[in-house]
Parts: C-alpha cells; structure tokens; sequence
C-alpha cells in the first residue's frame, strides 16, 4: 500500500488544506491570475450580477450598485469588528 503524500507548492494542494509556506503562495498566484482574468472582460461581471460585492471585489466591477454593495459590507465589517472589540475589553 502507498501513502498519498501531497505536491506541496500547488493550489490545488492548498484547496485541500495545506497552509505552508509555498502552498499558500501558489494559492495567491492562483487568485491574482484568476482575479486579472475575470476583471480583463466585463461581460463576465454581468453574468456574476451587479449589486453585490462579490462582483465588486471578484470582477472588479465599479459600477454604482457593485460599488454600494461593497460600501455596506465594508461597513457591516467595521461595526462587527467595534462590537467585538468592545466584548473583548
């Protein structure tokens, strides 16, 4: 019997759970190309659907509805995080 040991320095590696040093960089390559790729053609942005902040943050899309999307969960965020902050004290 032989024993699955995993390719380190992959995404795919990453994806299942491996946080190392080089897996978690291959992983980033892999989310920066994928992010330029989905940001070069705006059509893609429409099949995501505006007003979210997915397509705000995922296609780059800076529409008025994406751009209001990402405002509220930028906002949502830092009223979490004051919140916490403050149970923490």
């Amino acid at each position: 019997m032989t024993s699955h040991r995993p390719r380190h320095g992959r995404a795919s590696t990453y994806k299942s759970g491996c946080r190392c040093t080089e897996c978690r960089e291959a992983n980033r390559v892999y989310q920066a190309a994928s992010n330029k790729r989905r940001a070069a053609d705006p059509a893609l942005a429409d099949r995501a659907g505006h007003g979210r902040a997915s397509t705000y943050i995922n296609y780059a899309c800076r529409c008025d509805a994406c751009k209001a999307a990402n405002s509220q969960r930028l906002r949502e965020q830092r009223e979490r995080r004051a919140i916490a902050k403050g149970a923490a004290s």
